[in-house]
């Protein structure tokens, strides 16, 4: 009798564990690193080091910096992923979200509603999403730019005096950065590019631009985006809640050797945008 009221008292406990862990408002995100090409310095936390494959680290407050001819391939606990290009410089301002149990499939369906920002100074990034869950916000911001990303796969290039944003697949909103207010902005339907202009110094608001592009030109980011979506595969995340009852944290859970046996090395060379 006792046995069975300790077993029943035991899994109560851990089903009250669960419970609380899901009903966290939020959970620090966490990013894997897929792939590295070159030097990739991340900054965070007064910290300083060159990332390296299967590396697994907090996002919020990260500044990640490619040297030339250095690429990265970087998988977020929400499923998304990204490829950034050389002479890139990513700062994610914000990646949180709710917790989630394991054994949800991140490749295909985000794991919970997620908030991020994230801020690309100069180079070029391809985001590829999975099915965002409904509730979640992302946002990248550029010098000229604000891009509201719904899914699914879009490349972003920062240069001297605009951004171009290329819609592959999926559909995003881009708003001026100093747009007025009530500007709702421009929606980017896949298969378009939206060119948003303010040269330096230019006391005028930024302009935007829409052109179709054709299918050689979306072509063009054919590579990073499979290297993108390699990475979504090899790696699942989960929420942890610790035994001793502190806040609990997302890790990644490698799914096979960190080692690739059929390696993608993307030249830089290779990211061109139409229009």
């Amino acid at each position: 009798m006792k046995t069975t009221v300790r077993l029943i008292l035991g899994t109560a406990l851990c089903c009250a564990m669960a419970l609380s862990a899901l009903a966290q408002e939020n959970v620090p995100g966490k990013i894997y690193v897929a792939e590295v090409n070159g030097g990739v310095t991340f900054m965070e936390g007064g910290r300083q080091f060159v990332l390296k494959k299967g590396d697994s680290l907090s996002a919020q407050g990260a500044r990640i910096e490619t040297a030339p001819g250095a690429t990265a391939v970087l998988v977020y606990s929400n499923g998304t992923s990204v490829f950034i290009s050389e002479k890139t410089i990513v700062e994610i301002r914000k990646f949180v979200q709710k917790p989630f149990p394991k054994g949800v499939d991140t490749a295909t369906n985000e794991p919970s509603i997620s908030d991020t920002v994230v801020n690309v100074t100069q180079g070029t990034v391809i985001v590829t999403t999975n099915a965002l869950a409904t509730g979640t916000s992302m946002v990248y911001l550029t010098p000229q730019s604000q891009i509201n990303i719904r899914g699914q796969e879009v490349v972003i290039e920062v240069r001297d005096q605009d951004t171009k944003i290329t819609m592959v697949a999926g559909d995003a909103t881009v708003t001026p950065l100093n747009a007025a207010p009530g500007n709702v902005g421009q929606i980017l339907q896949a298969g378009q590019l939206a060119t948003v202009t303010n040269p330096p110094g230019s006391l005028a608001a930024e302009t935007i631009q829409v052109t179709t592009l054709d299918q050689g030109a979306l072509n063009a980011f054919t590579l990073q985006i499979a290297a993108a979506e390699r990475a979504q595969k090899i790696v699942v995340f989960e929420t942890v809640t610790p035994a001793d009852g502190s806040a609990s944290e997302v890790q990644a859970k490698p799914v096979v050797p960190v080692n690739l046996p059929v390696q993608l090395t993307v030249s830089p060379s290779t990211l061109q945008t139409g229009g």
